[in-house]
């Protein structure tokens, strides 16, 4: 007697025709390639190599010709699964639509500190327009804030990352929470830059629908990454200063060795003396390593000049400080694939 049970689970009783041995050939586990007969709603008829096994059922089978079939059990009666062919894998599909994602707005995309820029420089705009603007250019960070925590979490909400969950979770007619959003304020003004374009179109205003594709390419680009890796937070914030926009960095990385987490940060600031970088490493003991890097001899001096009041800012801080030097090469960043998280914020 031979059971073969499909994978809805529904029993199949086979009846093997008399002297077949192929029972005593067969291991658990086991896939065959077997070719499937129905005889009638309750009766199948599967071929393994030269042996033929007749079977009934109390549901009907939909499988014909060749399918594959899995050992379960040899004795004290042979049972067989039905092995389907697996449904298209929907990492792959995810995976796929990730990628034409990227194929589609990664060629269109600018950063936002340089679209912002070029906003600011266009002539011409319609009254309209020009304020709607000026509202879009007040998200821009001005010089003579000083940057905190909590400040970075504001505009990190405020990125645009977040526009659709927040669309999702805000109540009907509720717009507060997209006041300062700088996704949602450029698609409205791409909203109000194709509504005038089909009355009386301009090259400003062409331009300007174009530099705000790329902006939104931009955030849509960085929402992927957001969603291919969670640990990888991108976040851009268009900064003013000196009426200039400079792309300024912070990286903040967390590694995990064995049992312990390190914590590493580079900070790029371009400063009027140069480009100023810094590796920070804080171990699980709260100790840290400190390396500064200086473009110009100016700048060099300068962080020379004020070493023992960093060390002394970090103590107030709590830091127990380890090793404090001026490098002489920009310091490298760790190999990415040993990263656990990443906060990259471009200013």
């Amino acid at each position: 007697m031979v059971t073969t049970v499909n994978n809805t689970l529904n029993n199949l009783l086979l009846t093997t025709r008399p002297g077949n041995s192929i029972e005593s050939l067969l291991k658990v586990g086991h896939i065959l390639t077997a070719d499937i007969k129905p005889l009638s709603n309750t009766q199948v008829q599967l071929t393994i190599g030269n042996q033929t096994l007749l079977a009934t059922t109390k549901t009907p089978i939909q499988e014909t010709g060749t399918v594959q079939v899995k050992v379960n059990q040899v004795t004290p009666e042979l049972q067989l699964s039905i092995v389907k062919n697996p449904a298209p894998n929907s990492l792959n599909n995810l995976s796929q639509t990730v990628q034409s994602a990227y194929r589609q707005f990664v060629p269109l995309q600018s950063p936002i500190s340089q679209v912002f820029q070029q906003i600011n420089l266009l002539q011409s705009l319609p009254p309209s327009v020009q304020t709607s603007v000026q509202e879009l250019m007040s998200l821009t960070s001005k010089n003579q804030l000083q940057p905190d925590g909590q400040w970075i979490k504001q505009k990190l909400i405020e990125s645009g990352l977040f526009l659709e969950s927040k669309l999702k979770q805000s109540k009907p007619g509720d717009m507060t929470s997209f006041k300062n959003d700088i996704k949602a304020q450029i698609l409205q003004l791409q909203q109000q830059v194709s509504a005038i374009q089909q009355q009386n179109n301009s090259s400003s205003l062409t331009k300007l629908s174009t530099l705000l594709d790329q902006a939104l390419s931009r955030i849509t680009v960085q929402q992927v990454q957001l969603f291919e890796n969670p640990n990888i937070t991108p976040l851009e914030i268009p900064f003013e200063r000196n009426k200039r926009i400079h792309n300024d960095s912070v990286e903040i990385r967390k590694h995990e060795q064995a049992d312990k987490a390190k914590w590493e940060a580079y900070i790029d600031l371009t400063l009027p003396q140069g480009l100023l970088s810094v590796k920070l490493n804080l171990n699980n003991d709260n100790q840290l390593d400190c390396f500064v890097w200086g473009e110009t001899e100016e700048l060099k001096e300068n962080v020379e000049q004020h070493m023992d009041l960093l060390k002394q800012l970090l103590q107030i801080e709590g830091v127990e400080l380890n090793t404090i030097q001026l490098a002489l090469n920009k310091p490298p960043k760790t190999d990415k694939s040993t990263k656990m998280a990443l906060i990259d914020i471009k200013i």
